[in-house]
């Protein structure tokens, strides 16, 4: 018996993929859901392959989507869903902390201005106590060109010459997608570096993009890296 859907949302919500099984999954909302029906499925949100956009494209499990939120006799479930993208910036310490404050307290102000979802994460011994890794790792989901705006204040500035600034940053690359880049297209854009060994391995094996380049070819070159390789 089909059930009539009624939409509880006008604006997207946000979320994370938990499940997928080739025709439908599960996704997590970032946000608090007030409703007496998000209890049935251990709050998270059903969504069919019918209901993405693009029809029938699979989703990954940890990866953020947007939806819009409705109703119907099964109970909660996502539609309009579309797979956020991804890249993944290093910043140092210091740098990080200017930013976002000694212990992060302005991200989640920088990511409402921003209009994008950030994980942050910080790598420790064993034993609990600070590594000796340098960098903290952030990770920023949104729509592109959200993400290349959030990427572009996170740069370095640097001044090469009167009334010009280039930008600088680091990215990370995971190992198993860097088959999908293609250098010479970046190269068009600016300096483009890429490590000659792995930067990190947990949570998955990545080495180092530093991009060097002046506005707008800095922008330019993060949105054919979307392009490329920032759907997870």
């Amino acid at each position: 018996m089909a059930f009539a859907r009624q939409r509880l949302t006008s604006s997207p919500v946000v979320g994370k993929v938990v499940e997928w099984k080739k025709t439908h999954g599960w996704i997590e909302p970032e946000c608090s859901i007030e409703h007496p029906d998000i209890g049935k499925h251990q709050g998270h949100i059903f969504v069919h392959g019918e209901d993405i956009v693009p029809k029938w494209r699979g989703l990954v499990a940890g990866s953020m989507v947007e939806f819009i939120l409705y109703l119907d006799g099964h109970g909660l479930g996502a539609e309009e869903c579309i797979a956020r993208k991804v890249l993944r910036v290093t910043l140092a310490w210091k740098h990080a902390q200017e930013l976002f404050g000694e212990t992060g307290e302005k991200l989640a102000d920088f990511e409402a201005k921003m209009q994008v979802s950030i994980r942050a994460y910080q790598w420790c011994q064993m034993d609990g106590s600070s590594s000796d890794l340098p960098f903290l790792l952030f990770e920023i989901w949104g729509r592109p060109q959200a993400v290349v705006e959030t990427v572009d204040a996170l740069a370095i500035r640097r001044e090469e010459a009167k009334d010009e600034e280039t930008l600088c940053v680091n990215l990370l690359l995971p190992e198993s997608r860097l088959w999908k880049v293609d250098l010479f297209q970046l190269q068009q854009y600016g300096g483009l570096e890429v490590s000659s060994s792995i930067t990190i391995t947990d949570p998955m094996p990545c080495r180092t993009l530093t991009l060097q380049a002046m506005q707008p070819n800095f922008r330019s070159a993060l949105h054919a890296l979307i392009a490329q390789v920032g759907t997870s």
